[in-house]
């Protein structure tokens, strides 16, 4: 699953680790334009107890924390909006 946002495109994976009892959830945040040279901020991840939380509201979740990682960059300097 991708989202795109200011002219990013954050793309969610969450796979259980290795014993099976937590999600592992990375965020990958890749420009639409391709430029690498313009930099893109790093994407977030996060540990959850899969008795806590499904694999979707682990993807929700990462989604907006990267938005947020994303809008950070912009107030930054990093990136013309």
């Amino acid at each position: 699953m991708a989202v795109e946002h200011r002219g990013f495109r954050v793309n969610v994976d969450v796979t259980p680790d290795a014993l099976g009892v937590q999600w592992v959830c990375r965020a990958v945040i890749e420009r639409i334009d391709g430029d690498s040279a313009k930099g893109a901020p790093a994407g977030p991840e996060l540990t959850i107890p899969r008795v806590k939380i499904d694999p979707l509201m682990a993807i929700s979740s990462l989604e907006h924390r990267s938005i947020t990682v994303i809008d950070d960059f912009y107030e930054q300097g990093h990136a013309v909006a």
